[in-house]
């Protein structure tokens, strides 16, 4: 008994010495945390704020390999097709989030082009777009190839553009899909309701249409 009187002190600093160590290995903050916005919806973002000095710098966070699209192309029978580039605009089903979870971001001066304030932290998050490009039945429709000044395009999982069904022709449409970024709070919870590259009814789905001579 006197033994274990002598070493219970011992013991007890072991164990607070534990205890601390453990904690120091714990994170202090939780990697996402929860907001009230002023429209009564919860928002789940991040606490990580990432920055975007240039608007270059958050194109490169969307962008990637580009798809190139020769304006004649030549069908599988080997006989010459000709490609008519055309355009359509807006969207046709509502735009929805592609998830939950928001990122805190920041951004340089350029932002004020779209109504943004530099160095404020905003909430983002992504919506994909639906558009139906229509054609008649023996036509095929091939996505433009992007260029630097297309910034109405869109995004298609990250790549500057947008994306075709792979179902190919359906009834006499393709149906095309895109992202465009979402920047709809800011970090107080107020509502800002901000896209980029603009808004989901200015965006323009340049395509070619194939007909087969």
């Amino acid at each position: 008994m006197k033994l274990l009187l002598k070493i219970l002190p011992v013991l007890a600093i072991l164990a607070i010495t534990a205890t601390a160590c453990s904690n120091d290995d714990e994170p202090t903050t939780p990697t996402y945390y929860q907001l009230r916005a002023a429209d009564g919806r919860t928002i789940t973002a991040t606490t990580a704020v990432t920055q975007y000095a240039t608007e270059n710098d958050f194109i490169k966070m969307l962008e990637g390999t580009e798809l190139v699209i020769p304006s004649t192309v030549r069908s599988n029978s080997g006989n010459q097709v000709e490609a008519r580039r055309d355009t359509v605009y807006g969207y046709d089903s509502e735009p929805y989030l592609l998830n939950d979870n928001w990122q805190s971001v920041k951004f340089g001066t350029w932002c004020t082009e779209y109504g943004l304030e530099s160095g404020k932290t905003y909430l983002l998050n992504f919506k994909r777009i639906t558009k139906y490009i229509p054609c008649t039945y023996l036509q095929q429709i091939l996505p433009y190839t992007y260029q630097p000044t297309d910034h109405n395009m869109g995004y298609r999982n990250g790549v500057m553009g947008f994306l075709l069904d792979d179902s190919g022709n359906d009834a006499g449409r393709y149906n095309a899909y895109t992202l465009i970024a979402s920047i709809d709070y800011d970090s107080d919870g107020n509502v800002v309701n901000t896209h980029y590259p603009c808004e989901p009814e200015n965006l323009e789905w340049v395509h070619f249409i194939v007909s087969s001579n």
